[in-house]
């Protein structure tokens, strides 16, 4: 019994192999073997049943002797001949042209199988939107037969495919079709239950492609009933000649196919533009480019030059034509098919160093980075030359002074405004933004006069409304015949000295904060300039290794610093060991082996700064302000949420218009006066900037801090 079922498995994965070639290639058994069978008795001998099967069939097929054997031992009769007929409905089904037909047909037209339901039946609108599909479909020529075949071979189907895998191919070909889309194609192909026919799809679809949509069948024979909801592409010759789009005059729509053009820039103007590139960026040119020179020649093909320009994102700065300028530039002179990509490595890093700069000495180094610092924004009006005469300049003018007379006049701030629409923080918003923002804040400039400030402020990135904020500060002013008084020669360090960049306390504890929050350790930067371990080390190596440790300290903090520290009997040198030890009491105790019941408290930084002084009546009027906002902590006012929100650059400071547009949110606002409001400003401020801002982070823990102390129960 074992062996019957393993070989009736082999016949019948055999007969899976023949039914995947035969919908591969179109094969059809019954042509092959009805000639052998002249008296139509469905029997044919063994020799001529293998002589099929093992002749030229075997290349398209691909069955082995004993494969075939067993075919010819399953379906052979009681005389030792072979019933092919059984095989080949097994295969194919019946054959309604090859025979008479049978007692069993005429049952069948006697009974004709059930009708169609109605569901799967479209109306004529359906029809319509499924011919369109389908047009669709084949008019993007994708090759789909072989992902159906795919699934063939692994399924040993007769041409049917379950739903869910034929969207997961449709997917995956990157035909996306709606839910009513598939649903449509699903009622039309629909096999059974579960099973659709992609052969009648595919059929379908290859019938579109060689007939148009008359293919389909007679109920598509009518062009009317097709709707077409493709329309066809605008021909803009203009726009791909890059032709100037000024004739049109100013618009109010910003579509990117009305942007002026750049106009055409010459060499030096674009390698500048690559510097600046490379330069904000700190991209190494050599390695996008020294894969394609295994040989180390200094030469690569031009193909690979501009494949290693656009994997460094040059193609976002320049055009076709600039980057097809560039590379010619650089073709080797003695073989136009060579690039010399080293010399252009070379141009694009003198903005970092100068190569070989000892072989010249009147170089001077970082003429290159100043020069490209010096370059206007991409797209702005310096860079395209417009704008710059007196005309636009008195129009811009003009503008300006209207907004700053407008924002003035009724306590305007733009910059929140503004802010709100600068998803990206990088001071710029688009000009639909700008015409909102004033609108709504009831700046109500000419067009004319918006034209103007547009003029002026936009760039590739778009309208600069950090710069346009900068120029409406009223500045005091001055004077182009009468000097102001020159600075006195002799003025008395003592006026202009900070009392808390001459005290070593407060030095100190700058530099242990610094180590605390960031783990920078000072003598790693240190210890290298004492070749000889003596412990000290110039003042020029003290101050250079505090700038590489990021010590931003000024001029007389380190002036102060080295004094404190400097070497007794040698005032030109600094005990870096000794100050090493005195800052890395932030980190760990000395002489703990000494003390072992001795437990070390860590170093806390603080952020408390002069401005954030509170004398004795000022605490306590903030300590009244936190207990009436205690009561409506962040576990119940949810107000740190809001606060973030505001935060956009998410660094735990905002201004104080945010916070009290937060507190209004959660009609905190009115639990606390003014004054009360600008002493907890002044607790919480931190100066970043130029001002000062309030750390919310700080004051949200001090009110869950609050909260959780005063409700908690007495011991």
């Amino acid at each position: 019994m074992h062996d019957t079922i393993v070989r009736l498995a082999d016949v019948w994965k055999t007969c899976n192999k023949i039914r995947a070639a035969a919908f591969r290639v179109g094969l059809n058994l019954w042509d092959w073997y009805r000639p052998l069978d002249p008296e139509g008795n469905s029997l044919i001998s063994e020799s001529k049943f293998v002589s099929i099967l093992a002749g030229p069939l075997r290349s398209v097929i691909g069955l082995s002797d004993s494969e075939i054997a067993q075919l010819a031992d399953y379906f052979r009769a009681q005389d030792g001949r072979v019933l092919y007929h059984q095989l080949c409905q097994i295969i194919h089904g019946e054959d309604a042209g090859g025979r008479d037909k049978t007692s069993a047909d005429c049952i069948l037209e006697a009974c004709p199988p059930p009708p169609e339901p109605e569901c799967h039946k479209l109306d004529q609108w359906q029809i319509r939107r499924l011919c369109c599909l389908l047009a669709t479909i084949a008019e993007r020529d994708l090759p789909l037969k072989p992902y159906f075949q795919d699934y063939e071979l692994v399924a040993k189907n007769d041409g049917r495919i379950t739903f869910a895998h034929f969207a997961r191919i449709l997917n995956y070909i990157g035909v996306i079709v709606t839910a009513e889309d598939f649903n449509l194609l699903v009622r039309k192909f629909i096999k059974d239950s579960y099973t659709i026919d992609y052969v009648d799809f595919l059929k379908a679809v290859d019938d579109v492609k060689k007939q148009g949509i008359r293919g389909l069948g007679p109920a598509y024979l009518n062009p009317s009933a097709v709707i077409d909801t493709t329309l066809p592409k605008l021909a803009r010759p203009e726009v791909e000649a890059g032709m100037s789009t000024a004739p049109l005059g100013f618009q109010e729509t910003f579509h990117p196919a009305l942007t002026q053009p750049h106009p055409p820039r010459q060499l030096v103007d674009l390698m500048l533009r690559v510097q600046e590139f490379v330069l904000q960026r700190r991209i190494r040119v050599s390695e996008f480019l020294r894969d394609y020179d295994p040989l180390n020649s200094g030469r690569i093909a031009p193909q690979q030059f501009r494949r290693g320009l656009d994997a460094m994102g040059l193609g976002s700065i320049l055009s076709q034509n600039e980057l097809l300028c560039v590379m010619r530039h650089y073709l080797d002179p003695n073989d136009s098919e060579r690039v010399c990509w080293r010399t252009f490595e070379d141009d694009c890093d003198q903005v970092f160093t100068i190569k070989e700069l000892e072989k010249h000495p009147e170089a001077r180094a970082g003429a290159a980075a100043a020069a490209v610092l010096e370059l206007p924004a991409r797209g702005s009006a310096p860079d395209r030359a417009e704008g710059e005469s007196p005309a636009d300049l008195d129009a811009a003018q003009a503008a300006l002074l209207r907004v700053r007379a407008a924002c003035t006049e009724r306590a305007i701030d733009l910059r929140p405004a503004f802010c709100d629409h600068d998803e990206h923080n990088n001071g710029h918003v688009s000009r639909a933004q700008v015409r909102r923002v004033l609108a709504r804040l009831g700046v109500l400039p000419s067009a004319q006069q918006v034209r103007a400030l547009e003029a002026r402020y936009l760039d590739d990135c778009g309208f600069n409304y950090v710069r346009l904020l900068d120029e409406m500060v009223e500045r005091p002013v001055e004077s182009a015949s009468i000097a102001g008084p020159a600075p006195s020669a002799h003025r008395p360090r003592a006026a202009s000295e900070d009392p808390l960049q001459t005290d070593i306390v407060q030095i100190l504890a700058k530099i242990k904060g610094k180590m605390v929050r960031e783990g920078v350790r000072p003598r790693e930067f240190l210890k290298q300039f004492d070749a000889r371990n003596e412990l000290v080390i110039p003042r020029a190596d003290f101050y250079r290794g505090l700038a590489s440790a990021g010590l931003a300290l000024t001029p007389l903090e380190m002036d102060t610093l080295m004094e404190v520290f400097c070497a007794p009997g040698r005032r030109r040198y600094v005990e870096y060991e000794r100050f090493c030890s005195t800052v890395g009491e932030a980190l760990t105790q000395a002489g703990l082996e000494r003390a072992p019941l001795l437990t070390p408290v860590p170093h806390v930084p603080t952020l408390d700064s002069p401005l954030n002084f509170l004398n004795f009546e000022e605490r306590n009027v903030v300590s009244g302000a936190l207990k009436k906002l205690s009561k409506f902590p962040d576990q119940l006012s949810n107000i740190l949420e809001v606060f973030q929100d505001m935060d956009k650059e998410h660094c735990g400071t905002i201004p104080r218009v945010s916070v009290e547009r937060a507190l209004c949110q959660r009609d905190l606002l009115a639990l606390v006066s003014a004054r009360e409001r600008d002493l907890l400003y002044k607790c919480f401020g931190y100066r970043r900037g130029c001002g000062d801002e309030v750390n919310y982070r700080a004051l949200c823990n001090a009110l869950s801090i609050l909260y959780a102390t005063a409700s908690a129960q007495p011991c």
